[in-house]
């Protein structure tokens, strides 16, 4: 079932990125290249984020050698690391590992690979205005559509709607699995890249959803975050 637009613009930002002006190396202008190349800003968030101190040294090591390291002897674009943290509080990711090593025109890791692909998007008629909205945490190279709508009009993660409305989600992974959630409480899970759930009862609602490799019956292997909501709040 097609879905209206929202008038607004969807808005991607990287967080908390290093250069020589908040660590001892890292080249300002190669990052603003690099973020002008994937389409995004750089914001500066005070609030709690999810860093690279905050992924498990196991978790960090899982992904060397089974990610990483595979994907560069094929000449494959590596995973982004984020995708293998669950993120239970949904909070926004932060880009914000330091540049260890500058040689001449050579960094290690490049701002290619602290970027990766994650990044937290939002809806706004500015994108500058971020502080006003809840950031989507996104780790994919698409552009996905997370809103409900109504007869009121649009609606975004952390905001309140009228019932009844629709929760509309675009998603152009090959494979995911949205889970749905109403309260605390799974409410319904989709195996499809698209949405329209109609909404009728009061509480909040909130979504995960992940990426998979292959799926045996009605097991899933090779799970990966993909993005998170905060609560939509249905009165």
């Amino acid at each position: 079932m097609p879905a209206p637009q929202p008038f607004q613009k969807q808005c991607a930002c990287t967080i908390n990125p290093r250069t020589v002006y908040d660590s001892p190396l890292g080249n300002p202008r190669k990052l603003e290249r690099e973020l002008s190349a994937k389409g995004l800003f750089a914001l500066y968030h005070q609030g709690r984020v999810l860093g690279y101190r905050d992924i498990p040294l196991h978790t960090w090591l899982a992904y060397l050698l089974f990610d990483y390291l595979p994907a560069l002897l094929v000449f494959e674009a590596p995973e982004d690391p984020y995708a293998l943290v669950r993120n239970e509080e949904c909070l926004p990711l932060a880009s914000d590992m330091p540049i260890l090593l500058s040689l001449w025109n050579l960094d290690f890791p490049s701002y290619s690979q602290i970027l990766g692909s994650r990044k937290n998007l939002f809806y706004a008629d500015l994108c500058e205005d971020s502080q006003q909205h809840e950031l989507i945490p996104y780790v994919g190279n698409g552009e996905p559509q997370v809103y409900a709508y109504s007869s009121r009009g649009f609606h975004f993660p952390g905001q309140s709607l009228r019932l009844p409305a629709y929760l509309s989600v675009d998603l152009f992974e090959k494979r995911v699995l949205v889970f749905l959630y109403r309260g605390q409480e799974l409410y319904k899970v989709f195996d499809q890249r698209s949405v329209r759930e109609k909404l009728e009862e009061e509480g909040s609602y909130h979504l995960r959803v992940y990426t998979y490799r292959y799926k045996l019956w009605r097991f899933y292997f090779g799970l990966r975050f993909l993005l998170c909501t905060q609560p939509f709040y249905a009165m």
